[in-house]
């Protein structure tokens, strides 16, 4: 029985489409999956298959008209077959969808012939099947309807424009359209890769499975939690540092192999010397810190707005996580202390912070801050400048990796700081030339201890 061919969806948000040129024309003969046209949609020129197989009885659209999803465009029959009420009913659909009038069509008793060397279709059963809220007909079941002709070869088209190439039957292009499953993520097991109805109800019970198993974990319930003063305080300090000073970031890696083996030493020698204290890391972080600011005065400076002031002392701030928050005393005069002395002095004032035994000159007008994560394994990182300094110090962890040294590959400990810089004091070429002398000094620690 002859059958009105409607334009196709060719993708997701296509509504309507331009047919740009018929591939096929009156009188041929056509099969499931033969291209009839190529139309252009939102997203590319592709290409329109054919559903049903027959005879092209009409043709009811013409090249360069702008049809709706669903428009009939051509009649597929067996030849002879009088196809006056489906012109008639071709013709009221375009006039209601406000479409282009189908062509003219031939008189009733001029049955279109098919050409002498196509295969004539066999009738089709009348037979219907329900799948969902649509009904199918059976020519639309290609389970065991033989395998469409490859399409041509791509004239040009985009990517997005292969997806109306997927190799699946009009039932199952139907059911994953219904469905709302992506043809291009199911895997056909049809001839020749052809996407068939059980892959979809497969896809189905898939997605089924998935959007339908049980949550089991616990729900937790929301709490309000008050703002201590010491929060509004921190709060309050970084969102104006962020917002106020124009920060940059600088990163650079250290081979920290010297310092970690002359931290063991020194710390050995302060157990065989009766010390109770060892020094860290940080510590030597600290007294390098001091002095590159020696050398490189301008990151020892603050925005004062009418003014740069260039500081006269070094006073290096450690950020402390205390309960609730987070507080930075400092180290006064570090570049005059050895590192031993800062050890001590860190320890006391770290351990009065937890208490929440710190005066007020102990935690402010400070000129730079050491900042360091590295004992919680991170590795590397940026912070928020501690103003009103102009810049602050963001250390990680020490590694043990890969490193290069002389053209070889040996085991090597690196150390990876970053340094946060305000624009308006410290330029990218000073903050460079500044860890620049830090690295000198971590990657030849003697010169800490002089």
């Amino acid at each position: 029985m002859a059958k009105i061919s409607e334009m196709t969806q060719l993708s997701p948000t296509m509504s309507e489409g331009v047919l740009v040129k018929w591939l096929k024309k009156k009188g041929d003969s056509v099969a499931p999956g033969e291209i009839l046209a190529e139309v252009e949609t939102d997203k590319a020129v592709m290409e329109m298959e054919a559903f049903d197989s027959g005879v092209i009885l009409e043709i009811l659209a013409q090249e360069g008209a702008k049809l709706p999803v669903g428009a009939p465009v051509a009649i597929i029959g067996k030849a002879g077959e009088d196809i006056t009420s489906l012109l008639s009913e071709a013709k009221s659909r375009s006039a209601a969808s406000g479409t282009s009038t189908p062509a003219t069509p031939p008189p009733a008793s001029e049955p279109v012939q098919a050409s002498s060397n196509s295969p004539s279709p066999s009738p089709a059963p009348k037979k219907q099947e329900n799948v969902g809220s649509s009904t199918i007909s059976e020519s639309e079941l290609e389970e065991e309807a033989p395998s469409p002709k490859e399409s041509p070869i791509s004239r040009g088209l985009s990517p997005s424009a292969l997806e109306g190439r997927i190799k699946a039957s009009p039932l199952a292009k139907r059911m994953a359209e219904e469905s709302g499953i992506d043809l291009s993520k199911i895997r056909g097991t049809g001839p020749d890769g052809r996407i068939i109805k059980r892959d979809i109800e497969n896809g189905i019970s898939a997605f089924t499975k998935s959007v339908t198993s049980p949550f089991t974990g616990e729900i937790l319930q929301e709490e309000k939690l008050p703002i201590s003063g010491m929060r509004k305080t921190i709060a309050s300090r970084l969102v104006h540092s962020k917002t106020h000073q124009p920060h940059f970031y600088l990163d650079m890696e250290i081979d920290a192999d010297a310092l970690v083996q002359l931290r063991e030493n020194f710390n050995s020698d302060l157990i065989q010397s009766g010390e109770e204290i060892k020094v860290s890391i940080n510590d030597f972080i600290i007294k390098a810190s001091a002095l590159a600011l020696l050398k490189v005065p301008e990151v020892n400076s603050s925005w004062r707005e009418d003014h740069i002031l260039k500081h006269g002392r070094v006073d290096v701030g450690v950020a402390v996580s205390i309960e609730g928050g987070l507080i930075t005393p400092y180290v006064r005069n570090a570049d005059k202390r050895s590192v031993l002395e800062i050890g001590r002095t860190v320890k006391e004032l770290a351990s009065r912070a937890r208490e929440r035994k710190l005066k007020p000159e102990e935690f402010s007008d400070g000129t730079f801050t050491v900042s360091n994560l590295g004992m919680f394994g991170v590795n590397r990182f940026a912070a928020v400048i501690n103003e009103p300094e102009a810049a602050i110090l963001a250390v990680g962890n020490v590694v043990s990796k890969p490193v290069i040294k002389n053209g070889n590959i040996v085991p090597g400990k690196t150390l990876s700081v970053c340094l946060s810089c305000d624009h308006r004091v410290v330029d990218g070429a000073v903050g460079a030339g500044w860890l620049e002398v830090f690295r000198n000094f971590l990657e030849h620690p003697l010169r800490l201890l002089a």
